[in-house]
C-alpha cells in the first residue's frame, strides 16, 4: 500500500474514532464517508496531494545539486 493511502485511511480513522465520542459524531462521519465515495468517483485524493507536498520524503536522487 502506498504511504499517501496508509496516511489517507489513518486521517480518517483517527476523525472517526475522535468523533464516535460526540453526538454529532455521526454526522462527522456521514461527511467524511460522503468525501471519501466523492474522491473515489472524481480520481482525487485530496489528503493524498497533503502527503505529497507536505510528509514525502525527497528522493537524493532525484536532486539535481
Amino acid at each position: 500500500m502506498a504511504p499517501e493511502e496508509v496516511f489517507t485511511r489513518c486521517v480518517f480513522a483517527f476523525i472517526m474514532i475522535f468523533a464516535a465520542f460526540f453526538s454529532w459524531g455521526r454526522w462527522v462521519t456521514l461527511v467524511l464517508g460522503l468525501l471519501f465515495l466523492l474522491s473515489a468517483f472524481q480520481g482525487i485524493c485530496v489528503t493524498c496531494i497533503i502527503y505529497k507536498k507536505y510528509f514525502q520524503k525527497e528522493n537524493p536522487s532525484n536532486n539535481p545539486s
